[in-house]
């Protein structure tokens, strides 16, 4: 396939701003998780309090922490790079591809899925109470979605680029506009339900605007302008439209603007991508130097073990710092609990540098892409096993993600038999295809 030729050709092969990017908004995801997961102890029980319910005026907050709109961006502009570096437009380079980009993700998270259900397992065989073991895979499961919508746009992205070469800026609009639609229909007669359909526009419109800024078509007056109009409509929506203030869910919301994502959720989006992609030229001169290439580059190498991971140190530290008295639980909202939210983070923050530091040792086992297998299958078959096997893994990762690692204090055995068919369904590929290499 023959890339779209690029009017910032003096730009560098890797955009270093776009890396940053990356990192900070799983950091930023990570901070806010941390956050938010206010965990309790009171007579003997474990429990969780939410402050975006007791304390209204924090769902503002979540204007600066719901930056994953900013990564599924970035994601697009790596992936159509990556794309370009295809030596040919040929069926078995596509499949070559998408097994590779799945595979990298997949792999990660099998361990992690592996390692948490062998724990709950072990929890369960000793008498641990279900409904502990409940909180818990709740609260190691809840940001897998993100993986599960990753894994869609992935795999479409080869007719992502065909529809980005022949049509340009407007695949994002009309992607935009079925967002708009879909929520019109779908908050307008009551059947919520419909409004499922974003998960795909919203998200895919997003990761459609990466595409469009490696392209070469997202310039600084477009930008900035769709930025403005954006920031304008942002606080109509929320406060005369049907959209709550907080871009996460929040209990008793009879609309949310994360789960589906909503055109409240895309108009933050629009205001996050324009302006940080106008910065990236300046940036770009900036982190050119010194060691910012070596600090970013570490960090984008640990990025998907810092959001598979993130949530097991609260676990831990959990377990350990309120039956022993080591974390104060003062009233909620009160100075004393934030200078305990600001603890809350600092130790989490130590234990998760331990657990990173260990999770690198082991990398051959924790980071390691999923396998492939040859098997006598003609290409037309494994292909379609591919799609099948991603979609079958992204079901069961959002699965889990609703319902948690154990549900009703067990584990999700059709989730889980769901995932591991469909990674065994992604690993397969023909026998007569190289293996595809890691210049991608």
């Amino acid at each position: 396939m023959t890339p779209m030729a690029d009017p910032r050709a003096s730009s560098p092969p890797r955009e270093i701003a776009l890396d940053l990017y990356r990192s900070s908004a799983v950091v930023l995801v990570v901070i806010g998780h941390w956050l938010l997961s206010v965990m309790t102890y009171r007579d003997g029980a474990f429990g969780r309090d939410n402050p975006l319910v007791l304390m209204p005026w924090t769902q503002w907050i979540t204007w600066f922490f719901q930056v994953v709109p900013v990564f599924f961006a970035v994601a697009g502009y790596a992936s159509a790079v990556s794309w370009s570096r295809l030596g040919a437009d040929a069926a078995a380079s596509r499949q070559q591809w998408i097994r590779h980009r799945v595979g990298r993700t997949l792999g990660p998270t099998a361990v992690y899925a592996v390692f948490v259900l062998a724990v709950i397992g072990a929890l369960l065989l000793a008498g641990i109470d279900g409904s502990v073991l409940e909180l818990g895979g709740w609260a190691v499961a809840m940001h897998l979605w993100f993986l599960a919508v990753y894994l869609m746009v992935v795999a479409l992205t080869p007719l992502a680029l065909a529809a980005h070469r022949r049509w340009g800026l407007a695949v994002p609009a009309v992607l935009g506009m079925c967002v708009v639609l879909v929520d019109a229909v779908g908050i307008g007669t009551g059947y919520t339900e419909i409004r499922m359909a974003n998960y795909f526009f919203c998200w895919a419109a997003i990761y459609q605007l990466g595409i469009a800024w490696q392209g070469g078509l997202l310039r600084t007056r477009v930008l900035v302008s769709t930025a403005g109009v954006a920031a304008v409509a942002l606080p109509f929506l929320v406060t005369w439209g049907p959209y709550p203030i907080a871009m996460i869910g929040v209990p008793g919301d009879r609309v949310e603007n994360s789960a589906p994502p909503s055109v409240a959720l895309l108009a933050l989006a629009t205001v996050q991508i324009g302006v940080l992609f106008a910065l990236i030229p300046v940036l770009n001169r900036v982190l050119a130097r010194g060691r910012w290439p070596r600090v970013i580059s570490i960090a984008n190498n640990n990025v998907l073990a810092l959001y598979l991971w993130h949530m097991m140190p609260v676990i831990v530290v959990t377990l350990v710092g309120y039956p022993t008295g080591l974390l104060p639980q003062p009233p909620l909202g009160s100075g004393a609990w934030w200078l305990a939210r600001l603890e809350w983070e600092l130790v989490l923050a130590v234990v998760t540098v331990a657990l990173l530091s260990l999770l690198f040792w082991q990398r051959r086992l924790f980071a390691a892409p999923l396998p492939s297998v040859a098997v006598p299958l003609p290409g037309v078959v494994t292909a379609a096993l591919l799609y099948l096997g991603t979609a079958g893994c992204a079901l069961s990762l959002a699965l889990i993600s609703a319902g948690g690692f154990a549900p009703d204090g067990r584990p999700p055995l059709t989730a889980v038999l769901l995932f591991a068919a469909g990674a065994l369904f992604v690993a397969l590929r023909p026998r007569d295809t190289s293996q595809y290499t890691s210049r991608t």
